[in-house]
This record gives structure tokens, sequence and C-alpha cells, in this order.
């Protein structure tokens, strides 16, 4: 009586297929979903970097020209007006303060006949929305003139720049909304930047944001004396008329 040979196993069954097939599908997929994260931590990081350069880029150039302001006694070629704003967003309310500052901090950009002692600038700071998204404009006059609010050459600081918040100090409290005509230099310019590291045709609220403060001193130039007579005299009148 002879004794049958098993045959040797060859391969593999379907089950240890199937079982190798799950395996490395759900090493595949882990991998997946690592890559994908990698990917989108480098984003954020990316995004959060060009979010802080460009909040840093907008309150560098806001901090030398408001601490180049121009002081006089007679208040006559200096201006400082802070115009306050705000605009509704997803993300609630965002400040969006305009700036106009006489300053003496750069050479003019072309020949002019004139350019006025001390080479003397117009300088206007404002965001305005375009399809790319919120920008910083600066506008810059060669010359201080009856037209403080025109002329010039305006170009883009920053882009990116979703709000901009200024306050004038006057020795006491923070005030929104300033005009050296009536109110005199303040002691100091607070000024908050905040900016979105969005890319093109992104939502710029959408992308990290990065918010940047500083505060710029100045040397406090009263209120003019016309102005303040103007005022002593509004105040008599209501007193008299109290009494």
């Amino acid at each position: 009586m002879t004794r049958r040979r098993r045959p040797h196993r060859q391969g593999f069954t379907i089950v240890e297929l199937i079982l190798a097939g799950v395996i490395a599908a759900m090493v595949l997929g882990a991998l997946t979903i690592s890559m994908s994260q990698i990917v989108q931590a480098k984003s954020i990081s990316r995004e959060r970097l060009d979010a802080y350069v460009r909040a840093d880029v907008a309150l560098r150039n806001l901090r030398r020209d408001i601490v180049s302001t121009l002081r006089r006694d007679d208040l006559f070629y200096t201006r400082l007006v802070i115009e306050d704003d705000s605009v509704n967003t997803p993300l609630g309310q965002m400040e969006r303060d305009s700036l106009l500052v006489f300053n003496h901090r750069l050479r003019a950009s072309r020949e002019i006949d004139y350019n006025g002692e001390g080479v003397e600038y117009e300088t206007a700071y404002r965001i305005e929305d375009d399809e790319w998204g919120p920008v910083l404009w600066q506008r810059r006059d060669a010359l201080p003139d009856q037209y403080p609010t025109a002329g010039g050459i305006v170009t883009p600081i920053a882009e990116g720049v979703v709000s901009l918040s200024l306050e004038a100090f006057d020795g006491e409290q923070w005030i929104g909304d300033w005009d050296s005509d009536y109110d005199g230099i303040p002691h100091a310019v607070r000024v908050t930047v905040r900016a979105s590291g969005h890319l093109t045709n992104e939502p710029a609220l959408d992308a990290p944001i990065a918010t940047l403060r500083t505060i710029v001193p100045l040397e406090r130039a009263p209120i003019p004396d016309d102005v303040m007579e103007d005022r002593l005299q509004t105040l008599l009148a209501e007193l008299n008329g109290e009494e």
C-alpha cells in the first residue's frame, strides 16, 4: 500500500490576496492623508508668513511717514489728519481708517521746479479693494499745497491689508478722529495693521491674518491760537447762556 503525497502549495489563496490588498489600501490611504496634511500645514505656514510680512511692510511705511511729520508753531504747513472709518465683514467690523500727513521723509520721485523747503510732501494712506483683494495705497504729492487731498502719485504699498486702525493720543486718551488744524499735533499716534496671507483670487478673510501694532511718539504742537480763541469764546457764550 503506497501513500499519496500531498502536493506542495504554490501561490496565495484568495483570502490572503484580499487581506494583502486591504492592508495595502490602508497603508496608501494613511500615506495620502499624511502627505495631504503636510502640504496643508506647509501652505498655512506660508500664508501666515506672508500675512506677517505684509503687515510689517505696511507698518514700517506708516511709522516712517508719521514720525517725520512736519511740526511748526503756526501749524500753517503742518498737517496730520486721521479719519475714522470701518467696514462690515464676515469676521465682524474692521477698521478702515485713513491718514493724511505733511512730512519730509523722501526725495522727489521726479524732477520738479519747486519742491518746498526741506523736501516736504503730502502723504496719504488708505485701504482700497480691487480684483485681487484689499490693498494699502499711498498717495504722495511732492509739495504741500491748498489741495491736500488730491494730486501726486498713488502707489500700492502692501496687498492683503484688511484693516488699518489709527488713533491719536492727546495726553489723556486715544482718539479715533483727529485734525491738526483744530487739535494741534498729538503726543503720539497708535497704528494697528491687520493683513491676510491669502493667495491671488482667494478670499482674503479665509486665510490666516496677522496683527501688528506700534506707537509713534511725536513732539506735541498745541492747538492753533485762533482755534483756541474760538473755543474759548464758544465756552464763554455757553456759560453766559446758562447763567
